[in-house]
């Protein structure tokens, strides 16, 4: 690990004090869970590699008989 200086504002230092009352995490494992979430792929580039190879050859795709049933779907999940 490399060890690093974060300034922020006020209303930021609030929100984390409060995410790691609740939480009971410590303030700097919650800057690196958000920076995992925001920065860091959970897929590795051989795994990316493949789900694009499957795009392209449309695997995956759902076909729907109207567009109720499309929104039907997206408001299931």
């Amino acid at each position: 690990m490399t060890r690093m200086q974060v300034l922020l504002a006020d209303k930021e230092v609030k929100a984390l004090r409060r995410a790691s009352a609740q939480s009971g995490k410590s303030y700097s494992m919650l800057v690196r869970e958000a920076i995992d979430n925001a920065y860091v792929s959970r897929f590795s580039d051989i795994e990316i590699a493949g789900m694009a190879k499957d795009a392209k050859l449309g695997k995956g795709v759902r076909k729907f008989k109207s567009l109720q049933d499309a929104r039907r779907h997206l408001w299931s999940l």
